[in-house]
């Protein structure tokens, strides 16, 4: 059976570490995919190691052009996501380094989740190794260091908080058409098609990484993790009224899209749960309290949802 696969690479100012995420493609045990890359308006050299990998002709590369510019990670991800035609599309991100097997351990277990059954929409994801600037491997394993095991996929959960990484996931066609377009009250990419993916369609995981994540000061989408950094964050998040109120709006957005994207074929249990969760947007104290304990509405440590609770 013959499939079309492709990669899409958003970048924005990606020079530090782009040559090293293209080289990790390079060396992939699957070969027969192509490369869809949208640039977000860098002022660095990322276009220009784009187009030098272009020339030395080792990666299938198409440029996205078009005149959009700084549209954020989530929409470019969107804009790569509605211009692919491929069966099966992976995300991917610049500055990390994909496992050589990434790919191949990817499809085979796309394939067997699907079971020929190309109508369903499918997410498969994966564990990683966390790295830093320097490429040294700091964590063996993020979902442990993040407490993100897979067991907590489910809607309620994933309501609060996202589960899988959007560099490990791959998505097939089917998924990707109700994906897409991806809303601007997305939190993101990842979170949008997790969602998705455990309200409508078939999903698995696979529990060895398959990627080294790199974090790094520049990185706009993973929070620094060092103990100053953590303190920071919990002193303005525990005390700030504001932030925890734009902690649930965004929230609460977000699944309101998600409710008018698959209100057609939802189950009527999913959609009680869809229409809870939005009541949280104008209840607070005990009401709120009530909502988030009744519906499982938990982040995946005790201890941050019984600061959320006690917050709400």
């Amino acid at each position: 059976m013959s499939i079309s696969v492709q990669i899409l690479l958003a970048t924005y100012n990606g020079e530090r570490f782009l040559r090293e995420q293209l080289d990790s493609l390079v060396n992939q045990t699957f070969q027969d995919f192509t490369i869809l890359i949208r640039d977000d308006g860098s002022t660095d050299d990322t276009l220009k190691i784009i187009k030098e990998y272009q020339q030395k002709n080792l990666l299938k590369i198409k440029l996205l052009i078009d005149e959009k510019r700084n549209v954020g990670a989530a929409q470019n991800f969107g804009i790569l996501l509605e211009n692919s035609t491929a069966d099966y599309m992976f995300f991917c991100d610049q500055d990390d380094v994909w496992l050589n097997e990434k790919m191949e351990l990817s499809l085979t277990k796309m394939l067997e989740v699907e079971n020929m059954k190309t109508i369903m929409p499918c997410l498969i994801f994966s564990n990683m190794m966390a790295i830093d600037e320097l490429g040294n491997v700091t964590n063996n394993s993020v979902w442990k260091q993040l407490k993100l095991h897979p067991e907590y996929f489910t809607l309620n959960r994933l309501l609060i908080q996202n589960i899988p990484h959007g560099c490990t996931m791959l998505v097939n066609k089917a998924l990707r058409n109700i994906a897409c377009p991806i809303p601007t009250t997305a939190i993101l990419h990842d979170h949008w098609v997790a969602l998705l993916s455990v309200a409508c369609g078939n999903w698995s995981f696979i529990s060895d990484p398959l990627i080294l994540l790199r974090n790094h000061t520049e990185n706009v989408t993973r929070k620094k993790s060092s103990l100053t950094d953590k303190l920071n964050r919990f002193t303005i998040n525990f005390l700030s009224k504001k932030e925890y109120e734009y902690f649930i709006k965004i929230r609460v957005d977000q699944a309101r899209a998600l409710l008018n994207r698959i209100n057609a074929f939802a189950t009527h249990e999913q959609r009680e749960l869809l229409k809870n969760f939005l009541l949280l947007e104008n209840k607070s104290g005990f009401k709120r309290k009530k909502i988030l304990l009744q519906n499982n509405f938990f982040r995946t440590t005790l201890w941050h949802t019984l600061k959320m609770i006690l917050r709400a």
